[in-house]
């Protein structure tokens, strides 16, 4: 089936006639506060999660499951956030919370949730690794960015999934990134971010973060954040595009964010153990 080329007018139309998509629900508005307000306590989180029983309930599962080896030793909530992990909390209710939203009759498939969300995750954990060491950048907020960078794609996924699949085949024919070949159908997962964030009321990082992550330097504003966020995302993909992570792009953004040879280093080197890491949260969350 051949695919017309959109312009950027009709896809900005089509993303605002998306019926499916509300405004930001108020519980996930709450979690997104949470995360950038930097709560690292359980009263507040254990709080949130107690007044929605899907949450509630994912929560005591993962947290009884036998990998943590509380099976059926975690019995309220206050306990299962604590053995679980602040952050793993965070990340599977922001998860949920996201799936609520794009779920229904357009809801992503099974494989491609799955690749969607194990980048997303991926990239998250870099993201506050990176940002550890910048203090003028939240660690908080960079793993909160990492996981939303591709709030775009998931949005492809769902209401432009004729023009995604085929963006997939050629991007996979030609074995290079999905964004070099969006030109060719219109569709431009950052802008539809972009214009999904705006939707939203985003704070203005956010919206810059999802509409230049693999552009930083093109940014009017927030360029540490954006350029921690590329860096990210470049080491999620490094399995499958190696070739990136040695790019004189690559190199510029490190030396803007004044992270040495030895520190990127120390990054790729994590990559190993990264992604089992991410199999096993992911596994915990199906």
């Amino acid at each position: 089936m051949e695919i017309s080329l959109l312009d950027e007018n009709e896809v900005r139309y089509k993303v605002s006639q998306i019926k499916s998509l509300p405004p930001l629900p108020l519980a996930l508005q709450r979690m997104l506060d949470i995360i950038i307000n930097e709560v690292d306590s359980p009263d507040e989180l254990v709080s949130f999660i107690s007044y929605d029983q899907t949450l509630a309930a994912r929560i005591l599962c993962v947290a009884n499951s036998a990998h943590y080896g509380f099976r059926g030793k975690a019995p309220n909530l206050t306990r299962s956030v604590i053995v679980i992990g602040y952050d793993e909390v965070k990340s599977i209710c922001v998860y949920e919370l996201m799936s609520e939203i794009f779920s229904g009759q357009t809801s992503i498939g099974r494989a491609e949730r799955e690749k969607l969300w194990k980048h997303a995750f991926a990239t998250a954990r870099i993201a506050y690794h990176i940002a550890q060491r910048r203090p003028w950048v939240s660690k908080n907020e960079a793993y909160l960015l990492g996981l939303l960078h591709d709030l775009g794609r998931v949005a492809m996924a769902v209401h432009f999934k004729e023009e995604y699949r085929s963006i997939q085949k050629l991007a996979q024919d030609r074995k290079v990134p999905l964004r070099y070949v969006e030109p060719q159908f219109g569709v431009y997962h950052t802008l539809v971010g972009k214009w999904i964030s705006i939707r939203w009321s985003f704070p203005k990082h956010f919206q810059a973060v999802i509409e230049f992550h693999h552009e930083p330097e093109k940014s009017p504003l927030f360029k540490p954040e954006v350029r921690i966020i590329a860096l990210a995302n470049i080491l999620a993909n490094s399995k499958m595009y190696p070739e990136y992570l040695d790019d004189d792009f690559t190199r510029l953004y490190c030396q803007k964010l004044h992270i040495t040879n030895e520190e990127w280093e120390e990054y790729r080197s994590r990559m190993g153990q990264l992604w089992p890491e991410v199999d096993l949260f992911w596994s915990l969350l199906k």
